[in-house]
């Protein structure tokens, strides 16, 4: 019996000192890591420094992080408990404007933006051209209080008074739409610079027809449909034809493109019937030798030509 009492005594005896010797971790239940990574022997309330790596957490330490108390995270013992999102801890500045995911735009350095373009480019509306430099406040008229309320992103909603002052030509006069795109581009400097892009269909703005659309729409009417025959603008009888008449009589049923190009009036001019009528003029010796057409025609009305004006047969003179 006294056998049993002292066997009894020495397992209660061990119990009781196991217990004292591992109590409850007051990080939790499911908190794993060694006490002496983090504490001393010497006094539980000093922390080693440098003992727990952060970085091997699913939140490492970085930027401002690395210089604040633990306990500004980590209120509670129960280090699990900590929460991750930055809305947690820092106050909403932005008043919910621009959701909660504040890595979109800041780091753990510094509250400063610094990939304002990108942000852009991933919201759908690139800063090119003027919008590279352009005061935010002038779009995001809340900015000044920290909000950044949607705003439309149409060009129209920001230059509307742009729209309807502009007289030459007159958009509102004109009928134009309010998709400014259509005829300008966002990546110029200003309103005319690349702003040529509207669709002319059949009738390209190319060349020597880069020109103000004043030009040929004239007094800003836009309402009629313009003729895409040269002779709409171009007048075969006009002072600019003066010095070579032949263009309202021989010329007059030929096509202003059988001799020029819409690169410039007098660029590459090279009349296309010679080929199949006049034995093929512009090959052979004939071809890149005269650098006018007036150096074999002469400048008049019937703007004939002769061989014998270079070519002289009974002397053998053959250039």
């Amino acid at each position: 019996m006294n056998y049993k009492l002292i066997l009894l005594t020495v397992f209660m005896f061990w119990g009781t000192h196991a217990f004292a010797v591992s109590p409850k971790s007051p990080h939790g239940a499911n908190f794993k890591i060694e006490c002496t990574t983090c504490h001393t022997t010497d006094n539980w309330n000093k922390i080693k420094p440098n003992g727990f790596n952060h970085n091997k957490t699913h939140f490492p330490l970085t930027g401002q992080h690395k210089m604040i108390s633990c306990k500004k995270c980590h209120t509670t013992l129960e280090f699990s408990k900590a929460p991750t999102q930055c809305s947690a801890c820092h106050t909403d500045i932005h008043q919910g404007t621009v959701g909660k995911d504040c890595e979109r735009c800041h780091n753990t350095s510094s509250w400063i933006v610094t990939n304002v373009k990108r942000i852009h480019r991933e919201a759908g509306f690139v800063l090119a051209g003027a919008h590279a430099t352009a005061d935010c406040n002038r779009c995001h008229t809340s900015a000044s209080s920290l909000r950044f309320d949607n705003i439309r992103s149409d060009c129209y909603a920001c230059h509307k008074d742009k729209y309807d002052a502009t007289t030459s030509p007159n958009h509102r006069t004109a009928g134009f739409d309010t998709d400014c795109a259509r005829c300008h581009s966002m990546i110029g400097r200003n309103w005319l610079s690349n702003g040529r892009g509207f669709d002319h269909g059949a009738f390209p703005l190319t060349g020597g027809h880069k020109i103000d659309c004043i030009a040929c729409h004239l007094n800003n009417d836009y309402s009629k449909k313009l003729s895409t025959d040269c002779s709409t603008c171009h007048s075969l009888t006009g002072t600019q034809n003066a010095k070579y008449p032949a263009h309202a009589t021989k010329f007059a049923a030929f096509d202003c493109s059988a001799c020029h190009s819409i690169q410039a009036w007098d660029s590459g001019i090279k009349f296309k019937q010679h080929d199949s009528n006049f034995g093929k003029i512009y090959s052979g010796k004939h071809k890149g030798k005269w650098s006018s057409c007036t150096d074999c025609h002469t400048n008049d009305a019937n703007y004939t030509a002769k061989c014998t004006k270079c070519h002289s047969f009974s002397t053998g003179n053959l250039p």
